[in-house]
């Protein structure tokens, strides 16, 4: 539901001139922001916008200014309007869904605000320098050079940091007395559910309001709650009285009667809360904020539950990054990304490592895939390289505002169910140990209904006892040699579930590279994998996958399962497997390529009738094949070579969804025809096939 005419929402995506002001080339001190600046000579270029969606990830060459093989530095956008009449005698904010890093914005020449992150989205109020009767013009520099006090500080984290508007941009007009806009970046509405059974749910509506007029007011605030056919479920309202230059909170609460639950994939059923202002007989602003009711426990023996029933949460880590514009996705390539999850059977996904776009959050939320959520802690708190690893001034107040935009602009998300505080943290003094402290208990100041949680990848001493509610460990067992056999893993976390951790305990990252270019038969991992080099084949990371799920699958005391992860990603530093600057991770390519391993998880989550032939891309083959393996929720399989019955598949002791065939022979020289035909249970069949050529 989009906002009423009362608030005016316009897109300012289009009609920017961009220019990336270089030391190098000495732009760097340009007097940009000035009103008389010539731009004319600019790129020009439409939000959104990333200077590094080429070189964010060509490898280990590339622009280094700012300490990298990819250009971190500063770049600005100018934007020339007019304001038409719609917008007279109102107040305008422009709002950034994201930015990155630090963004200062100048109107006319006139400073209007500077945000420092580069993941939650900001506003900043800009009536009084606005020309109502001229040509105005925008300017804001964005710079992503490394910092010791903005998370992810310095280099920190395995992915590139791309700069720029690289998120939609907005316009916001309201009358002076309006739903507060500067709370955060956050809608000003927060809606708790609670007391929820069958019969009824109480839901509390707490609407943050701003007068920035000169005149006292009195208003009404009413909150009509509409179901998803658009009747009215609930109502209320109540008088306020506001002064002038004042901001003030009203609560409103409700009862909808036999509320239909939010139930994950099976049934994301939402809910609209329309907030009306009334004043002097006019309505000043109104928003519709979009919720769900629905419930959840997490138990440390059983794992999670959704409204009182069992829910196995698997999933994958995402990264904000696709291979034809970097960081500056569009809706529809997140649409597409989330359709991937979807078809391979995902009932959760973490959002890797920082806040996302407000969009992916209203999908999980139309979807019903679960969310953990988290801000930019990665790896380190502190750049000083002592063993003191003294926080740099402003870190801690940058990491308290980016968990307080994380919870404000999502907490009406009923896909949201964790708070996510750090990602591999291996420093550890006192001082750092205080401030997780301090921003586990914010959390919970902010909203004492979900829990806190972390990605853990040290598990001992002070790690341990790092206070939030529940933990994720990152464990690549069957990848890095140091990490142990993917046969090693569920007796590890059993030793932990049992003896170390109070907490509930999920695997929030595990898995392997895969270079869809790499096969090989026979692979042994301990001299066959480099997993820092070259050597990623594509059908040693879907067996390392296979391996894994059998020990993660057996234990029903992880409350989440998560891969690293759904695609490969940019991570310029990297040089591995058949790609630069990309993370191989990926079940699927950064081209949106599914792997084989993603064909794997397809066949053990989603009911669908699926059948899929592994290594179709491992065209030359011996002419006696050691193994022929395809992936089916199928009764049965059988094999065909240029036509000819070979068999049924057995069923791999790992999964039931694992089909092999051993030691087939194919003609050495010429193209052989491999096809598998699946019966499913239902009596229909499906086939699937191969070429292969032989080779001696």
């Amino acid at each position: 539901m989009n906002e009423q005419k009362s608030r005016i929402v316009s897109d300012f995506n289009k009609n920017w001139r961009f220019c990336r002001l270089t030391k190098k080339e000495g732009l760097s001190s340009l007097p940009v922001e000035t009103e008389n600046f010539d731009d004319s000579l600019w790129e020009n270029i439409d939000l959104p916008h990333t200077w590094n969606a080429a070189d964010g990830a060509s490898g280990r060459t590339g622009i280094t200014e700012g300490g990298e093989n990819y250009y971190r530095g500063s770049g600005a956008y100018r934007k020339h309007f007019v304001l038409t009449e719609e917008f007279a005698g109102k107040r305008i904010f422009i709002e950034f869904a994201g930015a990155n890093t630090v963004t200062e914005v100048y109107v006319n020449g006139s400073f209007a605000g500077k945000h420092k992150g580069g993941y939650s989205a900001f506003r900043f109020d800009i009536t009084e320098m606005l020309n109502r009767d001229r040509e105005n013009i925008i300017t804001v520099k964005v710079n992503n050079a490394p910092t010791d006090h903005i998370a992810p500080i310095t280099d920190q984290g395995d992915f590139s940091k791309m700069g720029g508007i690289y998120r939609n941009v907005r316009l916001i007009a309201v009358e002076n007395v309006h739903i507060d806009l500067l709370d955060f970046g956050s809608s000003g509405i927060f809606i708790t559910p609670k007391n929820i059974s069958e019969l009824y749910a109480d839901v509390d509506i707490l609407v943050k309001l701003a007068n920035d007029g000169t005149e006292n007011k009195s208003l009404t605030v009413s909150a009509i709650i509409c179901d998803m056919q658009g009747n009215t479920a609930a109502s209320a309202s109540s008088d306020i009285f506001i002064s002038a230059k004042e901001k003030k909170a009203t609560a409103l609460s409700v009862s909808v009667q036999k509320p239909v639950l939010w139930n994950g994939r099976e049934k994301p059923y939402l809910y609209y809360a329309k907030i009306r202002l009334m004043s002097d007989g006019k309505e000043p602003d109104s928003y519709v904020q979009s919720f769900g009711i629905r419930s959840y426990q997490i138990d440390f023996e059983k794992g999670f539950f959704l409204n009182g029933k069992h829910l196995d949460l698997h999933g994958v880590n995402y990264h904000q990054d696709s291979f034809e514009n970097g960081w500056a996705m569009t809706d529809s390539q997140r649409e597409r990304d989330y359709r991937m999850m979807l078809d391979m059977g995902c009932t959760s996904v973490r959002m890797a490592h920082y806040q996302h776009d407000g969009h992916e959050y209203d999908l999980c939320d139309r979807l019903g895939i679960t969310i953990w959520t988290e801000i930019g802690i990665v790896n380190k708190m502190s750049s000083d390289e002592s063993e003191e690893h003294k926080l740099a001034e402003g870190f801690a107040e940058n990491a308290k505002q980016q968990l307080i935009e994380l919870i404000r602009q999502n907490y009406n998300h009923p896909s949201v169910i964790v708070w996510g505080i750090s990602n591999e943290l291996f420093q550890m003094t006192d001082e750092i140990f205080a401030l997780f402290d301090e921003l586990n208990r914010l959390a919970h100041s902010e909203d004492n209904t979900r829990p806190t949680t972390f990605a853990d990848n040290q598990s001992w001493g002070r790690f341990l006892e790092l206070p939030a509610d529940l933990v994720g460990y990152n464990r690549y067992f069957g990848w890095y040699k140091d990490a142990g056999a993917p046969e090693d893993f569920g007796p590890w976390l059993d030793n932990y579930h049992e003896s170390k951790e109070k907490r509930p305990l999920c695997i929030s990252e595990y898995g392997g590279g895969g270079a869809v270019s790499q096969h090989k038969d026979n692979i042994d991992w301990q001299s066959d994998i480099d997993p820092w080099g070259e050597r990623h084949y594509e059908n040693y990371q879907s067996e390392l996958h296979e391996r894994v799920w059998a020990q993660l699958s057996q234990r029903p005391y992880l409350w989440g399962k998560y891969i690293w992860c759904m695609f490969d990603f940019a991570s310029d530093g990297r040089e591995e497997g058949d790609t630069k600057g990309q993370n191989d991770k990926g079940l699927a390519t950064r081209e949106r390529v599914p792997k084989d391993s993603f064909y794997f998880y397809k066949s053990v989550w989603n009911s669908d009738p699926m059948l899929h032939i592994t290594e179709k891309r491992f065209i030359k083959r011996p002419c006696i094949i050691p193994q022929i393996k395809a992936y089916s929720n199928a009764v049965s399989a059988e094999l065909f070579i240029n036509g000819i019955p070979q068999g049924k598949g057995h069923r791999s002791a790992l999964s039931p969804t694992v089909f092999i065939w051993t030691d087939k022979q194919i003609e050495c020289g010429k193209e052989n025809s491999v096809t598998v035909r699946a019966v499913f249970s239902d009596g229909s069949v499906m086939e699937d096939n191969a070429v292969w050529t032989g080779c001696r």
